[in-house]
Protein backbone atom coordinates (compact mmCIF):
# COMPACT_ATOMS: atom_id res chain seq x y z
CA UNK A 1 0.00 0.00 0.00
CA UNK A 2 0.97 3.50 -0.85
CA UNK A 3 -1.09 5.66 0.91
CA UNK A 4 -0.57 8.46 -1.11
CA UNK A 5 0.53 11.79 -0.34
CA UNK A 6 4.48 12.71 -0.25
CA UNK A 7 7.32 10.93 1.03
CA UNK A 8 11.13 11.03 1.06
CA UNK A 9 14.25 9.01 -0.14
CA UNK A 10 17.18 9.43 1.68
CA UNK A 11 20.06 7.25 -0.09
CA UNK A 12 22.76 6.62 2.56
CA UNK A 13 24.96 5.34 -0.17
CA UNK A 14 24.73 9.03 -1.95
CA UNK A 15 25.04 11.29 1.23
CA UNK A 16 28.76 12.58 1.86
CA UNK A 17 27.79 14.47 4.83
CA UNK A 18 28.30 17.60 3.62
CA UNK A 19 25.00 18.46 5.79
CA UNK A 20 23.68 21.08 3.32
CA UNK A 21 20.41 19.77 4.25
CA UNK A 22 20.83 20.67 8.50
CA UNK A 23 21.90 24.22 7.53
CA UNK A 24 18.64 24.32 4.86
CA UNK A 25 16.46 23.04 7.53
CA UNK A 26 17.83 25.78 10.22
CA UNK A 27 17.57 28.52 7.76
CA UNK A 28 14.38 27.79 6.40
CA UNK A 29 12.54 27.61 9.71
CA UNK A 30 14.51 30.11 11.52
CA UNK A 31 16.19 27.57 13.73
CA UNK A 32 19.18 29.01 15.78
CA UNK A 33 22.48 27.88 15.92
CA UNK A 34 23.16 24.86 18.69
CA UNK A 35 26.31 25.75 20.42
CA UNK A 36 28.84 28.83 19.58
CA UNK A 37 31.50 25.97 20.43
CA UNK A 38 31.08 22.56 19.21
CA UNK A 39 31.70 19.94 22.20
CA UNK A 40 34.80 18.35 21.07
CA UNK A 41 33.77 14.44 20.80
CA UNK A 42 36.01 13.09 18.79
CA UNK A 43 34.67 12.91 15.90
CA UNK A 44 32.74 15.14 13.27
CA UNK A 45 28.88 14.65 13.78
CA UNK A 46 27.97 17.89 15.11
CA UNK A 47 25.29 18.78 16.89
CA UNK A 48 25.82 15.23 18.65
CA UNK A 49 21.59 14.95 19.11
CA UNK A 50 18.45 16.50 17.86
CA UNK A 51 16.90 19.09 19.53
CA UNK A 52 13.65 21.36 19.93
CA UNK A 53 15.82 23.89 17.29
CA UNK A 54 17.72 20.57 15.03
CA UNK A 55 15.06 18.64 13.51
CA UNK A 56 17.41 17.10 10.86
CA UNK A 57 20.90 15.87 12.22
CA UNK A 58 23.28 13.78 9.95
CA UNK A 59 24.61 11.05 11.92
CA UNK A 60 28.75 9.58 11.33
CA UNK A 61 29.19 5.96 12.43
CA UNK A 62 33.21 5.04 11.77
CA UNK A 63 34.25 0.98 12.03
CA UNK A 64 36.21 -1.33 10.87
CA UNK A 65 35.33 -4.38 8.68
CA UNK A 66 36.32 -8.03 9.19
CA UNK A 67 39.30 -7.46 6.44
CA UNK A 68 40.45 -4.33 8.51
CA UNK A 69 39.05 -2.10 5.56
CA UNK A 70 37.25 0.94 7.52
CA UNK A 71 33.93 2.09 6.91
CA UNK A 72 32.49 5.33 7.55
CA UNK A 73 28.54 5.46 6.96
CA UNK A 74 26.33 8.50 7.21
CA UNK A 75 22.53 8.28 7.94
CA UNK A 76 19.89 10.93 8.42
CA UNK A 77 17.88 11.39 11.59
CA UNK A 78 14.78 13.35 11.46
CA UNK A 79 10.66 12.74 11.65
CA UNK A 80 9.75 9.70 9.66
CA UNK A 81 5.96 11.09 9.47
CA UNK A 82 5.02 7.65 10.02
CA UNK A 83 1.87 6.20 7.93
CA UNK A 84 -0.26 5.60 11.25
CA UNK A 85 1.94 7.86 13.71
CA UNK A 86 1.99 6.42 17.14
CA UNK A 87 2.64 10.11 18.66
CA UNK A 88 -0.36 10.79 17.30
CA UNK A 89 -2.26 7.82 19.07
CA UNK A 90 -0.54 8.49 22.23
CA UNK A 91 -1.49 11.70 22.11
CA UNK A 92 -4.30 12.63 24.59
CA UNK A 93 -5.58 15.43 22.66
CA UNK A 94 -5.75 14.80 19.05
CA UNK A 95 -5.37 18.28 18.22
CA UNK A 96 -2.03 18.29 19.34
CA UNK A 97 -0.55 15.73 17.16
CA UNK A 98 -2.61 16.22 13.29
CA UNK A 99 -1.48 14.61 9.84
CA UNK A 100 -1.90 16.90 6.63
CA UNK A 101 -4.77 15.48 4.46
CA UNK A 102 -2.33 16.78 1.12
CA UNK A 103 0.86 15.31 1.62
CA UNK A 104 0.44 13.34 4.99
CA UNK A 105 2.80 14.84 7.06
CA UNK A 106 2.54 14.24 10.67
CA UNK A 107 2.72 17.84 12.73
CA UNK A 108 2.99 18.51 16.46
CA UNK A 109 0.62 22.09 17.29
CA UNK A 110 0.24 24.18 20.13
CA UNK A 111 -1.50 22.09 21.92
CA UNK A 112 1.41 19.62 22.37
CA UNK A 113 2.70 21.73 24.81
CA UNK A 114 -0.38 19.97 27.29
CA UNK A 115 0.89 16.40 26.37
CA UNK A 116 2.91 13.91 28.27
CA UNK A 117 6.52 14.57 26.75
CA UNK A 118 7.93 11.37 28.49
CA UNK A 119 4.69 9.16 27.06
CA UNK A 120 4.79 10.86 23.78
CA UNK A 121 8.88 10.34 23.48
CA UNK A 122 8.24 6.40 24.13
CA UNK A 123 5.73 6.06 21.56
CA UNK A 124 7.79 7.21 18.64
CA UNK A 125 9.83 4.21 17.51
CA UNK A 126 13.15 6.45 16.28
CA UNK A 127 13.01 8.67 19.73
CA UNK A 128 12.38 12.10 17.39
CA UNK A 129 9.93 14.31 19.47
CA UNK A 130 11.76 16.85 21.99
CA UNK A 131 10.17 19.34 23.58
CA UNK A 132 11.13 23.14 23.89
CA UNK A 133 11.46 25.69 26.58
CA UNK A 134 7.90 26.71 26.44
CA UNK A 135 6.47 23.21 26.37
CA UNK A 136 5.77 22.58 23.12
CA UNK A 137 7.11 19.50 20.90
CA UNK A 138 8.92 20.29 17.92
CA UNK A 139 10.20 18.00 14.85
CA UNK A 140 10.41 18.01 11.41
CA UNK A 141 7.41 19.35 9.88
CA UNK A 142 8.37 18.06 6.22
CA UNK A 143 8.57 21.50 4.75
CA UNK A 144 4.31 21.17 4.61
CA UNK A 145 4.48 25.26 4.01
CA UNK A 146 6.95 24.71 0.77
CA UNK A 147 4.76 21.51 -0.12
CA UNK A 148 1.64 23.34 -0.33
CA UNK A 149 2.95 26.43 -2.53
CA UNK A 150 4.47 23.51 -4.98
CA UNK A 151 8.23 23.77 -3.58
CA UNK A 152 10.49 20.91 -2.91
CA UNK A 153 11.24 20.77 1.07
CA UNK A 154 15.06 22.67 1.72
CA UNK A 155 16.95 19.57 3.01
CA UNK A 156 15.72 18.31 -0.68
CA UNK A 157 16.68 21.07 -2.49
CA UNK A 158 19.93 21.78 -0.89
CA UNK A 159 21.16 18.31 -1.64
CA UNK A 160 23.96 18.64 -3.78
CA UNK A 161 24.04 14.68 -4.78
CA UNK A 162 20.60 13.34 -4.89
CA UNK A 163 20.77 11.95 -1.38
CA UNK A 164 17.87 13.50 -0.35
CA UNK A 165 15.04 13.33 -3.02
CA UNK A 166 10.93 13.89 -2.57
CA UNK A 167 7.77 13.62 -4.38
CA UNK A 168 4.75 11.58 -4.23
CA UNK A 169 4.83 8.51 -2.19
CA UNK A 170 4.12 6.09 -5.23
CA UNK A 171 7.14 7.79 -7.28
CA UNK A 172 9.58 7.44 -4.16
CA UNK A 173 8.50 3.75 -3.26
CA UNK A 174 9.17 2.81 -6.64
CA UNK A 175 12.25 5.03 -7.10
CA UNK A 176 13.76 2.92 -3.35
CA UNK A 177 13.40 -0.68 -4.98
CA UNK A 178 15.35 0.52 -8.07
CA UNK A 179 18.15 1.86 -6.16
CA UNK A 180 18.01 -0.69 -3.84
CA UNK A 181 18.25 -3.43 -6.90
CA UNK A 182 20.79 -1.85 -8.06
CA UNK A 183 22.70 -1.59 -4.91
CA UNK A 184 22.61 -5.01 -4.16
CA UNK A 185 24.87 -5.48 -6.68
CA UNK A 186 27.82 -3.90 -5.47
CA UNK A 187 26.44 -3.71 -1.66
CA UNK A 188 24.39 -6.89 -0.62
CA UNK A 189 23.85 -6.25 2.49
CA UNK A 190 21.71 -3.36 1.02
CA UNK A 191 18.42 -2.36 2.49
CA UNK A 192 15.28 0.01 2.53
CA UNK A 193 13.44 0.33 5.97
CA UNK A 194 10.17 0.59 6.51
CA UNK A 195 8.88 0.91 3.37
CA UNK A 196 5.43 0.75 4.48
CA UNK A 197 5.51 2.30 7.70
CA UNK A 198 6.90 5.28 7.12
CA UNK A 199 6.86 8.78 4.52
CA UNK A 200 10.78 9.03 5.10
CA UNK A 201 12.66 5.87 3.84
CA UNK A 202 15.85 4.83 4.33
CA UNK A 203 18.08 3.59 1.47
CA UNK A 204 21.41 1.63 3.30
CA UNK A 205 24.00 0.44 1.34
CA UNK A 206 24.99 -1.93 4.27
CA UNK A 207 24.04 -3.92 7.20
CA UNK A 208 21.60 -1.49 9.54
CA UNK A 209 23.80 -1.90 12.98
CA UNK A 210 26.65 -0.08 11.08
CA UNK A 211 24.47 3.12 10.80
CA UNK A 212 23.20 5.34 13.64
CA UNK A 213 19.35 4.97 13.06
CA UNK A 214 18.36 5.34 16.43
CA UNK A 215 16.26 2.00 15.80
CA UNK A 216 17.14 -0.92 18.28
CA UNK A 217 15.91 -4.02 16.18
Amino acid sequence: MSHGGRATLFDASRCIACRSCQVACKQWNGLGAESPTPENRGGYEHPHDLSATQWLLIHFREGERADGSLFWHFCRSSCRHCVDAPCRQKARDKRAVVVDEETGAVLFTEHSRDEDFAAILRACPYHIPRRGPGGALFKCTMCVDRLHRGEQPACDKACPTGANVHGPRDEILALARERLSALRLRYPNAAALDLHETRLILLLADRESRYKTGVER
